[in-house]
């Protein structure tokens, strides 16, 4: 009969407990009855922490926060009086992940300020050792925004992502964010991106980049409510939040048909070639060529409010287009890499405006990198133009594929070298699966 737990068999005359370290109680659990443990029976016992070791480690992986965007998230504000913001805490930094974060009066980790890409990918973690002491203070009330990005992308899916609690208590106008990086003058980079914080907060009072131990007499936390990945789809009040802010702020202006053109960005960023072929073929459906990156964002959100028909690769621009979009807009997706990245898009179309998008994927399967490249945003592609033509005329965007003709290998060396120069690397011919 096994035994139970915490018993354990005796040798005549001996104690377990005065002769055996606590460790071998567990080994005495798991060998037959009567019997001290064997070289089996210890290889066993080693197996078996390892298996329960690995156990522990996948009970950690699952036990990461769930993002349910039917659940609302209001009821989980918490107000705290006299927090402290810590931007840069004890700790490893690992990937894209820092120990930062913010503390109650009494010292304890608000586990609610942890920041996410999305719910596999923490952007802030809990930092180790003790709670440092302040050395700021912030008056007043503020909202913990998160963290505060430069990068166009991230700032709008990661750094608006508590702002619906603007909605909830709109008496919080001052707003204080964790900074992407350590520096000594935050206005330098608050200044920038307050147009972006303000439109989606719908008005704010202060904007805070906070650099060290910040004490804050009253801090607002609210969950994260949008992000990347599983947090694409946004919960209830981030959704409607955004439209009522938007729908109250932004008056439609601009072309009805657009087509979101990569040609003027940073050569370092990934394309197809023969762009600007594609845009003089839609320029003479009556499509307006547009740069996102030329226009401040009060001219992109008035645009994108006018769009309702949209052709584009795959871009940052969309996310913003997304808010404005309606369930009778149309999209059109030009695939511009092999990896499979359009699900965020497909499933923020669908939760923020009940729309389906054409992705129309003509990749001919030849890609070209410059030496360095790590990411498959910097990938550049040929297209396979009459099918590209063909698949826009079945799906009701464009009338003619006439001129949707393949340019010569010529245009394409053409445009390659002008790149290389550019960046004064050289880009070549890349071996990549179309599954990467």
């Amino acid at each position: 009969m096994p035994f139970s737990r915490g018993a354990y068999p005796k040798r005549p005359g001996l104690s377990i407990a005065a002769h055996r370290p606590p460790r071998r109680k567990v080994a005495r659990n798991l060998a037959k009855p009567g019997a001290w443990p064997t070289r089996t029976t210890a290889t066993r016992l080693r197996t078996r922490r390892s298996v329960l070791v690995s156990r522990k480690r996948q009970n950690v992986t699952r036990s990461r926060p769930v993002f349910n965007p039917q659940s609302p998230l209001t009821d989980d504000i918490v107000t705290l009086e006299n927090a402290l913001i810590v931007p840069w805490g004890e700790g490893r930094k690992r990937g894209i992940s820092r120990p930062a974060g913010v503390y109650d009066a009494q010292g304890v980790y608000q586990q609610l300020s942890q920041c996410f890409r999305n719910t596999s990918a923490a952007t802030t973690t809990e930092p180790k050792g003790p709670v440092p002491e302040a050395e700021d203070e912030l008056k007043g009330t503020w909202l913990f925004g998160g963290l505060l990005y430069q990068h166009f992308g991230h700032a709008l899916l990661e750094s608006t992502s508590r702002l619906w609690a603007r909605s909830v208590m709109p008496e919080v106008e001052n707003v204080a964010f964790l900074m992407k990086k350590q520096v000594n003058r935050p206005r330098r980079f608050t200044d920038p991106m307050a147009p972006m914080i303000d439109m989606f907060a719908g008005g704010i009072g202060k904007l805070a980049g906070i650099k060290a131990p910040t004490r804050v007499e009253r801090l607002v936390l609210a969950p994260q409510g949008f992000g990347t990945g599983d947090m694409i789809a946004g919960s209830p009040e981030f959704r409607a939040h955004i439209h009522k802010v938007l729908a109250d702020r932004v008056k439609p202006e601009g072309p009805e048909k657009i087509y979101i053109s990569r040609t003027e960005l940073y050569s370092k960023r990934g394309r197809y070639f023969a762009e600007d072929r594609i845009e003089a073929l839609l320029k003479a459906e009556g499509y307006h060529i547009y740069h996102p990156q030329t226009h401040d964002l009060e001219a992109q959100a008035a645009q994108y409010a006018a769009a309702h028909t949209i052709i584009s690769s795959d871009n940052s621009a969309l996310h913003m287009a997304a808010f404005f979009a309606r369930p009778d807009s149309r999209l059109a997706i030009i695939q511009r890499r092999p990896a499979d990245v359009l699900d965020d898009y497909l499933t923020q179309y669908q939760w923020f405006a009940r729309m389906q998008i054409n992705v129309m994927d003509a990749l001919n399967g030849r890609y070209y990198q410059f030496d360095g490249a790590g990411q498959s945003n910097e990938l550049y592609a040929e297209l396979d133009f009459p099918t590209l033509g063909r698949k826009l005329v079945e799906a009701g965007y464009i009338n003619d594929t006439t001129g949707w003709t393949a340019p010569g290998p010529e245009v394409i060396e053409a445009e390659r070298r002008l790149l290389s120069e550019k960046l004064g690397i050289e880009i070549r011919l890349a071996e990549i699966s179309h599954e990467a």
